[in-house]
């Protein structure tokens, strides 16, 4: 088979972003994005962000068009096996079509935060106790705050499902749920990762609108060129017309993969394994701390990590720095945005401050903002990158103390590894910081750095996504992948020099950590 052929594909979709990652047989891989086209508000009400749908299958029509004048090619009719594609995509996004499979409404988006009130009727009914803790970010209750506000779209719902599921549903004309997306809107029960209808039934949501739970990582069913499709999700088109025919004509035979919520995507992208000895921390855009463990461990009460699905029999514990890369980028415009292209040089002057001389910077998680130092306006440039560095990775270290407390209280496995990835990684004086931080806590521990490379080393969810496509030809295992080389390499963290390690050591250690 020709390099350039693909043989994975991955659909990205974030709040900000969307891309498409693509794999030949030989490891050769690429990526495309565009800026996310298509928000809007229901109703122009401000308190219901959301996206028109019709813009989905224009991106990605573009992006694999860009894909293809690289040399891509998608057309794998006559060859030996499918091509997989899966996507990743931003949870909590909530699609409702109509009987005929129209969408009724753009896709109200995981902002949307108006269901507080839908949240705590449904706490006050105990569904927590069987689909977990309840936000009002999810569908179930943004789904009861919809139909509150908008009397008689009940007789006109037909189906409700999130981005990723009404994707598949259009290249596959099979109408699924990923479990990965339910399980973190309140539609699965936690324990048998299966449709909640007792839960949906008590308030006093047909059933019927919501299809099957398909457990993510399994295929869900063929592209298929000549599929009578209904709900293309352009209503203004001309009779006839169909804005997914030419993808399901490119895609004819692509066996389309049960997709990722981004966080899910993002975790498996950063090489987050099922033996539950591995925590990983990304220094991405946001910062995240990711440990997997078995479904069943029960975490402490008050426990901040965050529970997702991560396949059948395991959940993800996540934690988040959500300013982390942005952090950083507000540090450079105000302060060296002259550098803001030379991340190199940037890290050359960290590793170069005097240690004796770095100090934290407060960050408010609310705000957005920070606060300096007393007279860090005459310090050099040098000792504020440091500076900022510093407080950033103090950051993750400090939710990384806090999962392993809440694990170790759970009684579950011990942690052995600790990986550090994501862009910020690529800073010597960070990777220190993350190494002296990790032996602090787990003086044990092997400290590792992402050894990958390639124009996906640091898209994450997109990656996730692309290792989703291709489980169902390892039988659904994600270990087989971790044991092939090129997928999830590791190499040594750097480690600090000299008389800084003490420093730095104790920097950390009267920071909290």
């Amino acid at each position: 088979m020709a390099a350039g052929l693909a043989d994975l594909l991955a659909l990205d979709v974030t709040t900000t972003e969307f891309a498409v990652a693509v794999r030949d047989d030989q490891g050769t891989e690429d990526y495309a994005s565009m800026p996310m086209r298509g928000e809007t508000k229901w109703r122009n009400d401000d308190a219901f962000p959301a996206f028109e749908l019709a813009e989905v299958p224009k991106m990605i029509r573009e992006l694999l068009s860009v894909l293809q004048a690289r040399g891509w090619q998608f057309d794998r009719r006559g060859k030996s096996a499918p091509g997989c594609l899966s996507v990743a995509c931003r949870q909590h996004d909530m699609v409702l079509l109509d009987k005929q499979g129209e969408p009724l409404m753009p896709a109200v988006s995981w902002e949307c935060n108006a269901a507080a009130q839908e949240v705590e009727a449904l706490r006050d009914s105990g569904v927590e106790k069987t689909v977990g803790k309840i936000e009002p970010r999810f569908v179930l209750p943004k789904l009861l705050c919809v139909l509150d506000r908008q009397p008689g779209l009940d007789k006109e719902l037909g189906t409700v499902f999130m981005t990723g599921d009404w994707i598949a549903q259009r290249l596959t004309g099979r109408r699924t749920l990923s479990t990965s997306d339910a399980l973190s809107n309140g539609l699965l029960d936690q324990k048998t990762r299966r449709r909640a209808d007792k839960t949906i039934k008590n308030a006093e949501i047909p059933t019927a609108w919501f299809p099957k739970a398909v457990q993510s990582g399994t295929v869900v069913g063929t592209v298929q060129a000549n599929a009578a499709q209904k709900g293309a999700g352009q209503p203004d088109r001309g009779a006839g017309e169909d804005p997914w025919q030419p993808l399901r004509e490119m895609l004819a035979g692509w066996q389309f993969v049960a997709g990722l919520g981004d966080n899910h995507a993002s975790a498996v992208g950063c090489g987050m394994a099922e033996d539950y000895r591995k925590l990983v921390v990304s220094a991405g855009t946001s910062g995240t701390v990711n440990l997997s463990c078995g479904k069943d461990v029960q975490l402490p009460a008050g426990s901040e990590s965050l529970q997702f699905e991560f396949y059948s029999n395991s959940m993800l514990l996540l934690l988040m720095l959500g300013d982390c890369g942005k952090w950083y980028n507000r540090f450079l415009d105000r302060f060296a945005p002259e550098l803001k292209g030379t991340m190199e040089e940037l890290n050359n002057l960290a590793l170069a401050a005097d240690p004796a001389a770095l100090r934290r910077v407060l960050h408010d998680t609310a705000a957005h903002t920070e606060e300096f130092p007393p007279s860090w306006g005459d310090s050099n440039l040098g000792v504020k990158v440091a500076d900022t560095q510093l407080s950033i990775m103090l950051e993750l270290l400090l939710r990384v103390k806090r999962m392993l407390a809440e694990v170790r209280a759970a009684k579950a496995h011990a942690v052995d590894t600790f990986v550090l990835t994501g862009g910020l990684s690529q800073s010597r004086f960070f990777q220190s910081l993350f190494y002296a931080g990790i032996k602090l806590l787990a003086p044990e521990a092997n400290v590792k750095l992402s050894g990958r490379t390639g124009p996906l080393r640091y898209k994450t969810s997109a990656y996730g996504a692309l290792i989703n496509a291709e489980l169902p030809r390892v039988g659904g295992k994600l270990s087989e992948l971790h044991a092939v080389g090129d997928r999830f390499p590791l190499v040594d963290c750097g480690q600090p020099d000299g008389p800084s390690a003490a420093t730095l050591r104790y920097l950390l250690q009267s920071y909290g950590v």
